[in-house]
C-alpha cells in the first residue's frame, strides 16, 4: 500500500500537459448539457459520444415516457443486458451472465448497499428524483474496486437548478398497484435542497395454485407469486456553495418496507418480513487552480431485516445455550434477523496536467459489520477494505485517447490484490472504435463468508444455506472490442467481449447432514469457489430517427456463461451453464409524438424477449416475451406548469408463467394489466 500511495503522489507531481474534452465549457454550460455528459466510465466528465469507455445512458425523460411499475421493470425493458426476477429479499439482477454480487450499483458515484446478500432493493429509489442512469459493462475494478466484475450501474440524482422545482408522479394499476414519487427542490441563496418522497404498494398476486411439497405436486396452495407489500422512502440532499472554491453537501435517506406473506397450504409461514434502512452522508469539493479539484466523502448506512410474527413459533434455538429450553416467538413480536452497518470514506483528486493528460487518483476505506443471532458464530462478523488507485487519461492525438489505471486493494480475509486496466478510443469521423483489457477483483461478501440460514424460497423445498470462511477472492480477465457509429439520424454499436473468472463463488449443492435430515431439510447448499468460469458475449444497440416525431431503438445481448463445478465428479472439468442465466435477451422500442397547440400526444411501444434460463440441478425456466404500450397526453404545457397524463397496458398479449411453486419460473408478471398515471411539474426560475 505504501508503494501504491507513492505512485499516486509521483503521478500528481507530474508537469506533463493535459486537456479536458470539455475544456471549452464552463460550469454553466455543463449544467445545460448535463444529459449529454457521462462520468461513470472514467470518473471524469466527457460527452457521451467522446467517452473513452463506452457508456449506456437512460435519461430522466426515458423514465417518464416508460412509466414502469418499478426501476427493475424500467432497466430490463430498456437495457437488454440487464435481467431481473423479483424476490422479497431485493432486486435479483443479472448483467451479461453475472448476478448481483458482480454488479456495483452506485448513487451519485457512491456504492449502494443492500441486505446481507447484496440484493440491492431498488424499490427504495425515487424515480422522480433521478436525472439519468449510466451503465458501464465489463470489469471496472481498477476504478471502483470489488463488486464491479460484470459492470457498474450509476444512478445520478437531480440537482436543483431553479428557485423552486416540483415533480410528482402518481401511478395506479391493477392488483392494488399504487406508486407516488415526488421531488421538491428549492434554492435559497447559496443553499440548495432537494427533498424526495417515494411510496409504493401492491396487493400481490398468485399465478398458480400448484406447489411441489414433499416431492408431490399439490393443488390449493396459498403461496403468492408476488407477496403483498408496502414501502416508502424519505430522502434529503443539501448543497452549500460556501465560496467560489468550496462546495459542501449532505444527504440522508430513511426507508421502511413491509412484506405480508400468506399462511396456509403448502407453506405455513408464521411471520412476515420487515425492513428498516437509513443512510447518512456528507462531503465536499474543493477547486484548486484552473480545473483541478479535490473531493472527500464519508457515509454511514444501517440496514435492518426483521421477522414480524403473526403466529406463535417454537424454534430449534435454545435460550442461553440451555439445551432444555427452546426459544418461543409470539404473535406481535418483531425479531431481528440481521443488522448490517457500512462505513465508506473516500478521498479523490482530479488533475488536468497540461495539454494531454488527466490524472484521477484516490484512497478508499470501507468497513462492513453484520449482526445476526443464530446465523453467525458469536452472532456478529466484520470485514474491512482499504484501497488506493490511480488512473491516467492520455489524449495521444485528436483521434486517439488511451486510459490506463491501477488499483491496490487490501481485504481483511483475502489480503492484497492489484487490478490494472487499459482502454483505448479511436475516432474516425462518425465512427468510434473502442478496446479494453482489465483484471477484475471480487472479495467474498460477509454472507458468503459467515452467514448460514435455513429457509424456503419461492415455494420450494426447505433448504439449508451455508457460508464458507475458507473462500478465496475471485479474479477475472476481461477483454472487449467494439465499434460505434454516431450519425445525425442513426446510431448503433456492437461490442464483443470475453470474461474469464477464477475462483468464481456459487451456491453449490452438498450432502444433507443427519442433523439437517432430523429438521426435515431437503437440500443443503454452500458457497464454494468454482474451478473456473468463462463468459463469451456480444452486445448490440441501435437508435434510428426517420422522422423528427418518430424514434426506433433497441438492443440485443448474447451471453454464454459457463463454469466448472468441483462437486461433479469426473465431469468437474466440463463447462456447465451458470445457474439462472439466459443466453439471448433483446429489447425493442418505438416512440412517436405529435403536438397540437397546447396538447401533445406520445405513444410508446416496448418489447422484451428472454430466452430459456438455465439451471444445473433444477428445471430450466421457459423463454418468454412481453410487450407494453404507453400513451402520454400533455394537457398543460406552460412556462411554469406541465401536466402529463399517461395510460397504458403492461404485457399486452397476457403472458403468464404458471410453473408450480418449487420450480424455477421465467417471470412473475401477472399477465395483462392496465394502469394510469399523472405527472405534474412546476418550476420557478431563479431569474
Amino acid at each position: 500500500m505504501r508503494h501504491l500511495l507513492s505512485v499516486i503522489l509521483l503521478l500528481g507531481a507530474q508537469s506533463i500537459y493535459a486537456q479536458s474534452i470539455l475544456k471549452d465549457k464552463d460550469e454553466k454550460d455543463l449544467s445545460v448539457l448535463l444529459n449529454e455528459v457521462v462520468v461513470t466510465g472514467t470518473g471524469t466528465q466527457h460527452y457521451l459520444k467522446d467517452a473513452p469507455v463506452q457508456t449506456e445512458v437512460i435519461t430522466g425523460k426515458a423514465l417518464e415516457q416508460y412509466q414502469a411499475r418499478s426501476i427493475d421493470d424500467l432497466l430490463s425493458g430498456l437495457c437488454p443486458s440487464l435481467t431481473f426476477h423479483d424476490g422479497d429479499m431485493g432486486s435479483h439482477i443479472q448483467l451479461n451472465g453475472l448476478n448481483n454480487d458482480y454488479i456495483l450499483i452506485m448513487i451519485n458515484g457512491k456504492r449502494m448497499n443492500g441486505d446481507v446478500g447484496g440484493q440491492n432493493d431498488l424499490n427504495q429509489l425515487n424515480p422522480a428524483n433521478i436525472e439519468r442512469i449510466e451503465i458501464v459493462k465489463g470489469a471496472a475494478s481498477s476504478l471502483y474496486g470489488s463488486d464491479a466484475i460484470a459492470g457498474v450501474i450509476n444512478i445520478i440524482t437531480k440537482r436543483n437548478r431553479e428557485k423552486v422545482e416540483l415533480t410528482s408522479t402518481s401511478r395506479v394499476g391493477e392488483h392494488g398497484d399504487v406508486r407516488e414519487s415526488a421531488s421538491f427542490g428549492i434554492t435559497l441563496g447559496k443553499l440548495k435542497s432537494v427533498t424526495g418522497v417515494n411510496f409504493r404498494h401492491t396487493d400481490g398476486w398468485r399465478n398458480t395454485d400448484l406447489q411441489w411439497d414433499q416431492n408431490q405436486l399439490k393443488s390449493g396452495t396459498t403461496t403468492m407469486t408476488v407477496n403483498r407489500s408496502t414501502n416508502y422512502t424519505l430522502s434529503e440532499n443539501i448543497e452549500w456553495q460556501v465560496n467560489r472554491k468550496l462546495e459542501l453537501n449532505a444527504e440522508g435517506t430513511y426507508y421502511e418496507r413491509w412484506v405480508m406473506r400468506a399462511h396456509g397450504p403448502w407453506q405455513y409461514t408464521s411471520n412476515d418480513f420487515y425492513y428498516r434502512n437509513y443512510t447518512l452522508g456528507a462531503g465536499g469539493k474543493y477547486k484548486l487552480n484552473q480545473r483541478n479539484y479535490l473531493t472527500a466523502d464519508v457515509s454511514y448506512g444501517r440496514y435492518g431485516y426483521f421477522y414480524d410474527y403473526k403466529l406463535n413459533e417454537y424454534t430449534d434455538y435454545y435460550l442461553d445455550n440451555d439445551r432444555h429450553q427452546h426459544i418461543t416467538y409470539y404473535a406481535g413480536q418483531r425479531i431481528k434477523q440481521s443488522i448490517q452497518k457500512q462505513v465508506l470514506t473516500q478521498v479523490k483528486g482530479v488533475f488536468y496536467l497540461g495539454d494531454r493528460h488527466i490524472l484521477n487518483a484516490g484512497l478508499e476505506y470501507q468497513y462492513n459489520h453484520l449482526e445476526s443471532p443464530h446465523r453467525i458464530d458469536n452472532n456478529r462478523a466484520s470485514v474491512y477494505t482499504l484501497a488506493a488507485y490511480a488512473q491516467e487519461e492520455w489524449t495521444a492525438t485528436d483521434a486517439l485517447v488511451i486510459t490506463a489505471g491501477i488499483r491496490g486493494t487490501q481485504h481483511k480475509e483475502t489480503g492484497l490484490n492489484v487490478s490494472p486496466k487499459i482502454s483505448a478510443l479511436y475516432k474516425a469521423g462518425d465512427f468510434n472504435l473502442r478496446a479494453s483489457y482489465s483484471l477484475g477483483y471480487k472479495a467474498p461478501t460477509i454472507k458468503e463468508l459467515y452467514y448460514s440460514f435455513t429457509g424456503v424460497i419461492g415455494g420450494g423445498e426447505l433448504t439449508a444455506y451455508h457460508g464458507n470462511a475458507d473462500l478465496k477472492a475471485q479474479t477475472s480477465q476481461y477483454a472487449s472490442i467494439g465499434a460505434e457509429y454516431v450519425g445525425k439520424r442513426f446510431q448503433a454499436s456492437v461490442t464483443g467481449y470475453i470474461n474469464r473468472l477464477n475462483n468464481m463463488i456459487e451456491l453449490v449443492e452438498i450432502g444433507v447432514t443427519p442433523e439437517e435430515k432430523m429438521l426435515e431439510i431437503k437440500k443443503s447448499k454452500q458457497y464454494t469457489n468454482l474451478t473456473k468460469a468463462r463468459i463469451y458475449g456480444v452486445d448490440v444497440t441501435f437508435s434510428y430517427r426517420p422522422l423528427t416525431s418518430l424514434t426506433i431503438g433497441g438492443g440485443y445481448s448474447y451471453a454464454d456463461p459457463k463454469g466448472q463445478y468441483p462437486n461433479k465428479g469426473d465431469k468437474y472439468l466440463d463447462y456447465l451453464p451458470i445457474d439462472a442465466t439466459s443466453c439471448h435477451n433483446a429489447t425493442l422500442n418505438v416512440a412517436w409524438q405529435h403536438a397540437w397547440k397546447r396538447y401533445r400526444l406520445g405513444i410508446g411501444i416496448y418489447g422484451k424477449y428472454q430466452s430459456t434460463r438455465h439451471y444445473i440441478e433444477d428445471n430450466d425456466a421457459d423463454a418468454f416475451q412481453t410487450w407494453r404500450i404507453n400513451t402520454a397526453h400533455s394537457l398543460l404545457k406552460m412556462k411554469q406548469w406541465n401536466l402529463t397524463l399517461n395510460a397504458g397496458v403492461d404485457n399486452i398479449f397476457d403472458y403468464v408463467d404458471r410453473t408450480p411453486f418449487g420450480r424455477n419460473r421465467a417471470t412473475t408478471t401477472p399477465g395483462r394489466n392496465f394502469y394510469v398515471s399523472a405527472l405534474i411539474k412546476f418550476k420557478s426560475p431563479n431569474n
